[in-house]
C-alpha cells in the first residue's frame, strides 16, 4: 500500500505540522473579517464613484465607453497625492486631450474622493 509513508511520522513532525495548519486558519480568519468590515463599504463607494466617472468620461469624449479613448483613472494613486492641487494635476495630465472643459469633472471627482481611503497596498509600478 502507499500509505506506508504516511504511518511512522515522528510525534513531533505530527504536532507542529498540526500547529501550523491551525496558525494559518487563524490568520486567514482574522484577516477575512478585517476586510469584510471595512472593504464592503470602500469598495461600494468606489464602485458608484467609478461608474461616475465612466460616465462623465463619456460625455466629456463625447463617446460610447466602446470608443472611450484610453484613459486610466486610478483612484489609488489620486488618494497618494499630496494634497488636491497635486490630484487636480494628475487628472488634468490624464484627461489631455479631451477637448471639452474637465474643471468641472475634476473639481467634482476631488470632491468625490475626499475622505476615500485606498483600498490596494501601494504597488512598485513594474515595467
Amino acid at each position: 500500500g502507499s500509505l506506508g509513508a504516511l504511518h511512522t511520522p515522528s510525534r513531533e513532525d505530527s504536532v507542529s505540522a498540526a500547529a501550523a495548519v491551525v496558525q494559518v486558519q487563524q490568520r486567514r480568519h482574522q484577516q477575512g473579517k478585517v476586510t469584510v468590515k471595512y472593504d464592503r463599504k470602500e469598495l461600494r463607494k468606489r464602485l458608484v464613484l467609478e461608474e461616475w466617472i465612466v460616465e462623465q468620461l463619456g460625455q466629456l469624449y463625447g463617446c460610447e465607453e466602446e470608443e472611450m479613448p484610453d484613459v486610466e483613472i486610478d483612484i489609488d494613486d489620486l488618494l497618494d497625492a499630496a494634497n488636491e492641487e497635486e490630484r487636480a494635476l494628475k487628472l488634468q495630465e490624464t484627461l489631455v486631450d479631451c477637448y471639452k472643459p474637465t474643471e468641472e469633472f475634476i473639481k467634482e471627482l476631488l470632491t468625490r474622493i475626499r475622505g476615500m481611503r485606498k483600498l490596494s497596498p501601494p504597488q512598485k509600478k513594474s515595467i
